[in-house]
């Protein structure tokens, strides 16, 4: 009596039975890992910016010049790293992090679509920017076809 068994709780989409302990289990380790680098300010705001500038993305036209930019960064972030006097093979560990990011982009994608699929009401009132940042993704259109 007073227990609650957790085959018993219903599942929400945000609740730990939702189905992301991939995702979220992926985002925690890239964390930890992250982490262990002890990356600076700096270092972590060059290479967020490499890693948003990927010219691998389908929907870019121009490629060549978001492939310029991001080596650019690169050098900027290598520079960064020699006048810190930080560890040589810091940089390739953080670049050997890229695999995982796309993994972890492309659960959160999929993960999304099936939110979408199964709370669409809920998915067409997503805040704009995040629509905005995923749309070219994913549809936020009523599947209902209304």
């Amino acid at each position: 009596p007073g227990s609650t068994r957790s085959r018993d709780v219903p599942s929400s989409p945000l609740s730990p039975h939702s189905g992301c302990d991939d995702l979220i289990g992926a985002v925690f380790e890239l964390g930890r890992t992250l982490c262990r680098l002890q990356l600076s300010d700096e270092e972590l705001a060059l290479f967020t910016a490499a890693v948003l500038l990927s010219p691998d993305r389908p929907w870019l036209t121009e490629t060549k010049k978001v492939q310029k930019l991001q080596d650019k960064i690169y050098v900027a972030l290598q520079h960064e790293i020699q006048k810190k006097h930080s560890a040589e093979d810091k940089l390739s560990k953080m670049v050997s992090k890229l695999p995982l990011m796309k993994t972890i982009c492309n659960l959160h994608l999929d993960k999304l679509e099936f939110f979408r699929l199964l709370h669409p009401e809920t998915a067409m009132n997503f805040p704009p920017l995040y629509k905005e940042v995923f749309n070219s993704e994913l549809q936020y259109s009523d599947p209902r076809g209304s």
